[in-house]
This record gives structure tokens, C-alpha cells and sequence, in this order.
């Protein structure tokens, strides 16, 4: 996982296993951005392999970003994160589509 800083809003590129042995630097920078008052982009380019614990995160992460009234966005959902959310039955996230010919 990388951060990339762009202003109020702070945008991590998550690696390709985002499942629940590697979910705890997420949640602590996901943590971390919100008390430093900073909006997040997802970028889920890389992500190969998703489970219950990325949705659980990312529902949550959108739910305290929105109560902080700070920027929240899920970007380039592979079809690892599409299946994810669809196994467990939640809508994605935050959804925005970082290549325009997918809107």
C-alpha cells in the first residue's frame, strides 16, 4: 500500500491482497486520515484478492469519513472488489470510476 498526498484528500493505492491478514495497515492509515482531518481516494487498481474484511473496512471507512464530513472515494474497482461486494451483499462504496469511459 502507498499514500499519495494531494491536498485535504490523501489517496492510497492498496496492493494486490487486501484481505484480512494484510487489513491492518489500511484500517490504522484509514484511522490516521481521519483524525488528521484528510479525505481519501481508494485506488483498488492492483487489488487481486478482496474479502469480508475489505467490504466490512471500506462500508465503515465511508460511514466515518461522511460523519467527519470529509471526501471519501473508491477508485478503479477491480473485479476482485466488484465480487467482494457482491458476495456480501453491499453496494459499493464512495463509487467513482477513475477512467471516464465507465461512467
Amino acid at each position: 500500500m502507498s499514500k499519495k498526498g494531494a491536498g485535504s484528500v490523501v489517496r492510497i493505492e492498496l496492493g494486490s491482497d487486501i484481505t484480512i491478514r494484510n487489513s491492518r495497515s489500511t484500517a490504522t492509515s484509514l484511522v490516521g486520515l481521519v483524525n488528521s482531518g484528510s479525505g481519501v481516494e481508494i485506488d483498488c487498481a492492483a487489488v487481486e484478492q478482496a474479502d469480508i474484511t475489505f467490504v466490512q473496512m471500506m462500508v465503515s471507512a465511508e460511514k466515518t469519513f461522511a460523519a467527519h464530513g470529509l471526501p471519501f472515494a473508491i477508485l478503479a474497482e477491480t473485479e476482485s472488489v466488484r465480487s467482494a461486494f457482491e458476495r456480501a451483499g453491499v453496494p459499493l462504496p464512495g463509487m467513482r470510476h477513475a477512467d471516464p469511459s465507465r461512467n
